[in-house]
């Protein structure tokens, strides 16, 4: 068994990694850490893990985790994991960060997240987990950068096209996320009278997941593109949903783009290829993708929807670690 420490374990994230990792048959949660200020039984917070297992979720000791764990699941803010993870690193622990800390190179990172990286050395060596496009290299690291949940909907959904030079570089997004995505914050906006029954976009086209999805299909495509990315945040449990216009560099039929994404993903287990339009119903509490698109003349609408917390952050990154520890990487997530 590998024993396992998760860090930000009070999150949406973290809470999501310790429902999957409990169900988990080759690991076990041994170390758990919060900002709290003293430690208390995880169950009295979270009574969905009563009778299951008992955990203690205590602040964080570094010492303590690199006793007590060799794999270990940083749910932590952004700008806050780089300040951690160098020390785990360094004492021979595999690391998987669910921030934005080893998403970018550093100029980007600066640029977009207002702050100097403090562990240059690490961020060259990180591997960006989305497994669809960076299997190989996910299995040889002990520093995978978990990615965003804008971004994997996206990325997986544009990837094929580009590669197979197929449309224009610009590209028009919508996406509609879960308020659960912007983490769990006492804020007037997320309250439930405000939230519920309610749709608002936010940051149009300067959101920091923009660099993130720019610079990872420049990096598997080659290609250079124009994002326009418009964010909305809607009163959903769970769940992403993306619509992607982009304009076809020739006529194109279905069938010949159906091949594309069937070629693509015919070993990607966690990415289903739909003929018609997919529902968001179909994919929440799961750790699939699933893409559609209708075709009209030189015009193509790609739609891809995916479980936030789950494909979009923790399911992703348990299913980074099986790829990191040599299991099946669908063990525990079925």
């Amino acid at each position: 068994m590998v024993k396992v420490a998760v860090l930000g374990a009070t999150g949406f994230s973290g809470e999501e990694l310790i429902k999957i990792l409990t169900s988990h048959p080759k690991v076990e949660i041994s170390y758990l850490s919060s900002r709290t200020q003293n430690p208390f039984l995880y169950e009295e917070n979270f009574p969905r893990f009563r009778n299951i297992s008992h955990y203690i979720c205590e602040p964080l000791d570094l010492e303590k985790v690199v006793k007590v764990a060799d794999f270990v699941f940083l749910a932590l803010p952004h700008t806050v994991s780089m300040e951690f993870a160098p020390f785990l690193l360094k004492n021979n622990k595999k690391v998987i960060d669910l921030s934005a800390d080893y998403r970018l190179p550093s100029h980007l990172y600066k640029k977009w997240y207002k702050k100097t990286h403090k562990d240059k050395k690490n961020l060259k060596k990180a591997v960006y987990g989305l497994p669809e496009f960076f299997k190989k290299e996910i299995e040889k690291t002990d520093l995978v950068a978990n990615p965003g949940c804008y971004p994997t909907s996206i990325i997986l959904a544009l990837a094929p096209l580009l590669c197979e030079d197929l449309i224009e570089e610009e590209i028009f997004i919508n996406s509609v996320s879960s308020i659960t995505g912007a983490g769990r914050k006492a804020l007037l906006d997320y309250h439930y009278a405000h939230i519920n029954g309610n749709i608002w976009a936010y940051k149009p086209l300067e959101h920091q997941h923009i660099a993130e999805i720019s610079h990872i299909l420049k990096k598997i495509s080659r290609k250079k593109i124009e994002l326009n990315f418009v964010p909305h945040a809607a009163g959903l449990e769970r769940g992403i949903y993306s619509t992607i216009y982009a304009h076809l560099k020739k006529k194109c039929k279905k069938t010949d783009v159906l091949k594309i994404y069937h070629h693509f993903y015919k070993d990607a287990f966690f990415v289903r290829i739909r003929e018609d339009i997919p529902k968001l119903k179909d994919v929440v509490y799961s750790n699939f993708c699933d893409i559609g698109f209708v075709v009209r003349n030189k015009k193509i609408i790609i739609f891809s929807c995916l479980d936030n917390l789950i494909k979009g952050a923790s399911g992703n990154a348990v299913q980074n670690m099986n790829i990191m520890l040599g299991f099946d990487e669908k063990e525990g997530l079925l």
